[in-house]
């Protein structure tokens, strides 16, 4: 078998790592963010002592050996990647590998009430976005007596109110409405 030069595996090298970045932000986009009261789980190649299965405090900070406390709640598993990394590299270690995952996501639900089958409480997935349709479906659907025209959440005080036909036309994702935990949604009663 013929050897290739090393400056060829030093160019595979950095398509590899250039392609696993691009990936990663692209994953990015889609994480949720680290929310208090979720267990972390943080490998740190190599180092059996400093890989851990935490859970994030009340607070959103986690006790990380050397480092005390560190925020992490709000933050995504690549942006604590990132941080820690930093952190540790700075005095500890040496171009530190760390990878994070969300073991476990603390219960998060909004309400569905009103005008639905089954009113009740709806878990919100870890890994995806739920909208007002999503839940309203798992709610068993819309009841025969239900206003398709005053569909309401409330969210932290403030109302938005919907009509079906504005949930049914979607259109773009990023001005989608995303419930958050917490939420209550809210089928209005049709007198007619």
């Amino acid at each position: 078998m013929m050897k290739k030069p090393a400056h060829l595996w030093a160019v595979c090298l950095v398509c590899l790592l250039g392609c696993a970045r691009v990936r990663s932000a692209e994953v990015v986009e889609g994480d949720h963010k680290i929310a208090a009261l979720d267990i972390i789980t943080i490998d740190v190649v190599g180092e059996k002592d400093l890989s851990k299965e935490l859970r994030v405090s009340s607070s959103g900070t986690i006790t990380f050996p050397f480092l005390g406390n560190v925020e992490v709640k709000g933050k995504t598993p690549a942006e604590v990647e990132d941080l820690l990394k930093e952190k540790l590299g700075k005095d500890y270690l040496v171009d530190p590998q760390v990878i994070v995952t969300v073991k476990e996501y603390r219960a998060r639900t909004v309400s569905v009430i009103g005008q639905v089958n089954k009113p009740g409480v709806i878990a919100l997935p870890g890994e995806q976005k739920m909208d007002i349709l999503e839940a309203i479906a798992q709610a068993g659907d819309l009841t025969k007596s239900a206003n398709k025209n005053r569909i309401e959440v409330s969210r932290k005080g403030k109302t938005h109110k919907f009509t079906l036909d504005e949930l049914k036309k979607g259109g773009n994702p990023e001005k989608k409405f995303w419930l958050e935990p917490g939420d209550v949604i809210y089928v209005h009663e049709s007198f007619f």
